[in-house]
């Protein structure tokens, strides 16, 4: 019998457990449409006692979103939970710098089979590009924010309540609060999911995404400077939170150092 294992299991379930409980409590202290609170409450609940459909919610009148769509796993699963309960526009941020042209052929025909309407936004990345080209700094982190801000200011523009990120690690009371008159919904760590049970949503609903770890950007970075702590220790946030196993950090790690 592998003691470690069952062990392993049952940390992970607490963990999920926990956080789910710290979801409910968050819900409750917030001031949103009473529907949407409600049915967000079911889901909860619906994942605490394991349903693996515990999103297939709807509810009649459907607030709009927001979601910022990379065409990842995060995103996608995130798209598809979020129509269930809102009226959903996915948002991509486009630079050239972070996404090819194959790369945006691919997440039309990702939106297009999920079924939401999409638009492109226009983000300047020169100035990160040609400094992380200089190894003044890793990428990610400037990178994120100002996708993050573009997002923001596009639903504050267009008068939509909810905006909806793909962020794994914000837990507590990071996963849902309002940033002035927008709720920011980091809607993968409000329901605890780990990345393959993103992964089995996406295969439920017909979709299977296979891609290497990053983006051109990062890729640039390390091909210039190397620099590949940094992004491992970014790969390892994830492993030690949880949300990403240790089999597919290995793997993320040696995606990274294939460019060595």
């Amino acid at each position: 019998m592998n003691y470690e294992k069952i062990i392993e299991e049952e940390v992970n379930k607490k963990l999920k457990e926990l956080r789910l409980k710290n979801s409910l409590e968050l819900l409750e202290k917030l001031n949103i449409y009473k529907e949407l609170k409600e049915a967000l409450k079911n889901m909860l609940l619906k994942r605490l006692n394991g349903d693996k459909e515990f999103y297939k919610i709807s509810i009649d009148k459907k607030p709009d979103a927001v979601v910022a769509f990379s065409g990842g796993v995060d995103s996608s699963t995130s798209t598809i939970i979020a129509k269930q309960i809102f009226n959903v526009k996915a948002v991509s941020c486009y630079s050239e710098y972070i996404m090819t042209e194959e790369m945006k052929k691919n997440v039309k025909k990702l939106v297009k089979k999920i079924g939401v309407d999409l638009e492109f936004i226009d983000i300047n990345l020169k100035e990160v590009y040609e400094d992380t080209i200089k190894g003044r700094y890793h990428p990610c982190g400037r990178c994120h924010k100002i996708v993050e801000s573009a997002v923001m200011n596009y639903a504050k523009e267009n008068n939509v309540e909810f905006v909806i990120f793909g962020d794994l690690l914000a837990f507590g009371y990071l996963a849902l609060y309002k940033d002035n008159e927008i709720f920011r919904f980091n809607l993968p760590s409000f329901f605890a999911l780990t990345k393959n049970e993103e992964r089995t949503i996406l295969k439920n609903n017909g979709i299977e995404l296979k891609m290497s770890y990053g983006c051109p950007l990062l890729k640039a970075y390390h091909k210039n400077n190397r620099g590949y702590k940094f992004t491992i220790q970014r790969i390892l946030r994830e492993v030690r939170g949880r949300v990403v196993d240790e089999e597919e950090g290995f793997k993320n790690i040696i995606d990274i150092l294939e460019l060595l």
